[in-house]
């Protein structure tokens, strides 16, 4: 091979003279020297072409035609003609191929670190091998580490939020600036005073989009006096969302429609009801004996949370689980199988060949169950029962734009709301709160506000009492443009990249990836009227 070519397919060795290529062991070796000429000191920058020794250094190249690229490099070593520098030799460096203390070339060098940040460890070396390059998981990680943050200028806008670290026990914070869409910083807690201490390391933040938390408030408050809290559009409509839930859990019995004539009433009470009501009863009993939540939750076996939900519900149907109810695969088929069966097709081959061309996707034999399990009631003339909706269901069905409701679920919507006034009231409020955080108007807020308090909801007075006691980041969450959306989104990549890691990261490493994941997917594709970067700036990472 003429050097012109192999400098073509290989542009990095154009600054060394290629001695061989050879093929060892299954590797691509090369072997080549430096160039005679002057050289610049490594600590001083000076040029010096007085030699003082020659060695040899071996460095892995990316892989070529299949096979792993080995440079060995012959470099000199020179005497530093500069009194005042503190080195008195170096070894001379060549562009594209060798730095500092390193046996990889830099080309090769930027693949490692892409997907070490992509992948870490274990999955990154499981990578690297198919690129014909063997390094430890650990190996990785020393990498990721290595890498300095990339600079981020104190930002005008600034999320905060929090991310479960272990659900129910520890919890971390995120911040991001919403203008580059870029995570800033991760630490694992909570607390006010970190974010304080940070605020007023970083001073010129003109707002900060936050949810309801008091500690995020009064954190703000202290470190950032001078910017505006938004408590954004995002978290407003997601705790009346909690309220409504609650509010519809609190009026269970009326989502069981009263049983016509001709059908059988549905039973209410579910084994999860039954737990729930007897779990009431015993948390309440044994609290006004005066023993403390721990006893309590020693004495019935469950957690101090499940304790505490039960002492704060008046009624067992507040803290019963709320997890929505599949309807199952069949049951937008029933009322079809009941017809067909009382006009006497009782047919189960005929039966599943008529639901699957409307579309049922099951078997044979989950269309006999509906009949076997029913049987006595279908023969005897009397419809089977109807299906409770749940509590999830209502809360979303009440949630969502009735425009989006298909006919069924807005005609059982509008007939539960018949039944219960003050469901009927709940599902108001929500479509004016829709309506304010629409238009941003600051006066439907406040007129939102007050007749929240004045319907005698409990759910949706606490709700209000939230939003007054906090109405100055609420009054800037409806009129401004700002939002926390991107932080959610960025809470959703952390918990991606803490899960691809089996949750054993430690917050070091978990910060480090989070902050250079998304910096790299800034490079790889950078955003509209930004420089396409390539990938080769991930040796700037490092």
């Amino acid at each position: 091979m003429s050097d012109e070519v192999l400098v073509l397919l290989l542009p990095q060795l154009r600054p060394v003279v290629v001695e061989s290529v050879a093929v060892v062991d299954g590797a691509v070796v090369i072997t080549a020297h430096t160039r005679d000429g002057p050289a610049a000191c490594t600590g001083c920058g000076r040029s010096s072409s007085w030699p003082h020794s020659s060695y040899q250094r071996h460095a892995a190249d990316e892989a070529v035609g299949g096979r792993p690229l080995r440079i060995d490099l012959t470099v000199r070593r020179l005497y530093c003609e500069n009194p005042d520098c503190p080195k008195t030799t170096f070894a001379e460096q060549v562009q594209g191929l060798t730095v500092r203390y390193q046996r990889r070339t830099p080309a090769l060098q930027a693949v490692v670190t892409a997907v070490a940040v992509a992948l870490a460890g274990r999955a990154g070396a499981r990578l690297l091998l198919g690129l014909h390059l063997i390094l430890s998981g650990a190996t990785l990680l020393t990498c990721v580490m290595g890498i300095p943050d990339p600079s981020a200028a104190t930002p005008g806008v600034l999320a905060v939020d929090d991310f479960a670290l272990l659900r129910g026990h520890r919890y971390g914070t995120l911040l991001v600036d919403t203008e580059t869409r870029l995570p800033i910083e991760v630490w694992d807690t909570r607390e006010a005073e970190p974010l304080a201490v940070w605020l007023r390391a970083h001073p010129g933040i003109e707002a900060v989009c936050r949810d309801g938390s008091r500690v995020y408030r009064s954190a703000i408050s202290a470190g950032a006096p001078d910017a505006v809290q938004v408590s954004d559009r995002f978290h407003l409509w997601q705790g009346l969302g909690r309220k409504v839930r609650e509010a519809v859990a609190a009026h269970r019995a009326c989502l069981t429609p009263p049983a016509a004539d001709g059908e059988a009433s549905p039973d209410p009470d579910g084994p999860a009801a039954q737990r729930a009501r007897r779990t009431h009863t015993a948390v309440h009993a044994l609290l006004d004996q005066g023993i403390g939540i721990r006893a309590t939750a020693r004495r019935l076996g469950v957690d101090r949370n499940v304790v505490r939900r039960f002492a704060r519900a008046a009624t067992w149907q507040q803290a019963a689980p709320t997890w929505p109810k599949r309807p199952g695969i069949l049951g937008p088929y029933r009322a079809y199988l009941q017809q067909r069966w009382e006009e006497g097709e009782h047919n189960i081959a005929a039966l599943h060949r008529e639901v699957t061309a409307r579309g049922f996707t099951g078997s044979e034999a989950t269309v006999r169950l509906y009949p076997t399990t029913l049987r006595q009631t279908l023969d005897a003339g009397v419809s089977p029962p109807a299906l409770v909706p749940s509590v999830f269901q209502v809360t979303r069905w009440i949630m969502a734009p009735p425009e989006t409701l298909d006919e069924e679920r807005r005609t059982a919507l509008k007939q539960l709301l018949a039944r219960c006034p003050e469901l009927a009231t709940v599902h108001d409020r929500v479509r004016s709160f829709a309506e304010v955080l629409a238009k941003g108007s600051a006066n439907l807020l406040h007129r939102w506000i007050t007749k929240a308090k004045a319907d005698g909801i409990p759910q949706l007075t606490t709700y209000a009492a939230g939003l007054a006691d906090d109405l100055d980041a609420v009054r800037a969450g409806v009129t401004l443009p700002h939002s926390s959306g991107v932080i959610e989104g960025r809470v959703t990549d952390l918990k991606l990249i803490k899960r691809q890691m089996g949750g054993r990261a430690g917050i070091p490493l978990l910060r480090k990836r989070v902050i250079l994941v998304a910096h790299s997917r800034r490079i790889l594709k950078p955003r509209t009227g930004e420089d396409p970067w390539m990938i080769n700036d991930y040796e700037n990472l490092g």
